[in-house]
């Protein structure tokens, strides 16, 4: 049964499933010429402001340490230009044109937000993938627990932005516990949110475990790429067993070390928490970031 099925007797605007985006809307690696156009209509459109984004990730570029660095440099000589522009639109993303994007890219139809978002794309694959527990905060996702009941397997269109955060992990509330495997962290290109993660469109997650009590909360883990997206043969496997021992452990852990004083998260600006696989109305998502 569909969510629109199941809730076919709900307010008009209540959450509904993300279609499958049509094979125009994908956002897949194109490279070569294909990349480079989506550059220039991106460069087209923000005009100043784009030159402005590649100015300062350039500067964040050469002054941070990253984990591979030298790696990182020999991409940047390389490609100069295209990496410094698809960190640019990452950027963009980040600090004002991610309201749009996430509104367009869950409805999986070809638009005037593509260009944009495949640089974005193109530019999170530059940054560092993050592997571990981390968190998404909302309070709606109250109201649709039971359809992460009844679909143990969630893709997500657009991009999805979490947090690694201690202080968010141990801080409980309603939300996401997901295992990452692939999250990029994008610091080095947006220092003000220092513990932000972002999943890819089509990112693939199993749904663990969901509770209600005393607050919702959804666990889940990242597929790997080769894991296939339906049901385990004999029930749970060794590993959904395992990530979710982990991610208790990883909670338990911080919220022993924290003690009776927990300081709460800092706040950022950019991308709010989102229901995975679902569309929900303006309302609800800005109940969801909260």
């Amino acid at each position: 049964m569909s969510i629109s099925d199941e809730y076919e007797h709900e307010p008009e605007g209540f959450v509904r499933a993300q279609p499958v985006p049509s094979a125009a809307a994908r956002i897949v690696p194109t490279g070569g010429i294909g990349i480079a156009k989506d550059r220039l209509r991106v460069w087209s459109r923000y005009g100043q402001r784009f030159r402005g984004a590649m100015t300062v990730v350039e500067q964040a570029w050469a002054e941070r340490e990253l984990t591979e660095r030298q790696r990182s440099r020999g991409r940047m000589r390389n490609d100069r230009v295209g990496t410094l522009a698809d960190l640019a639109a990452v950027q963009l993303y980040l600090t004002g044109e991610w309201a749009w994007l996430d509104e367009a890219l869950p409805e999986g139809e070809a638009g005037a937000h593509l260009p944009l978002s495949r640089c974005v794309a193109s530019g999170l694959r530059r940054l560092p993938p993050y592997r571990g527990p981390a968190v998404v905060r909302g309070a709606a996702v109250g109201a649709v627990t039971d359809w992460y009941r009844d679909h143990r397997f969630v893709t997500e269109s657009g991009f999805w932005t979490a947090s690694s955060s201690p202080a968010a992990l141990r801080e409980g509330g309603p939300g996401f516990l997901v295992w990452s495997l692939t999250a990029r962290r994008t610091a080095v290109v947006a220092p003000y949110g220092p513990d932000r993660l972002v999943f890819l469109p089509g990112t693939r997650f199993k749904v663990l475990r969901v509770t209600e009590l005393p607050q919702p909360v959804v666990l889940m883990r990242e597929l790997f790429p080769e894991e296939a997206d339906s049901p385990d043969e004999g029930g749970t496997s060794w590993l959904d067993r395992s990530t979710v021992e982990e991610l208790d452990r990883v909670v338990s852990a911080l919220r022993a070390a924290a003690g009776p004083s927990v300081p709460p998260p800092v706040g950022i600006a950019g991308p709010r928490g989102r229901l995975p696989g679902l569309i929900a109305p303006a309302e609800t998502a800005a109940r969801a970031g909260r």
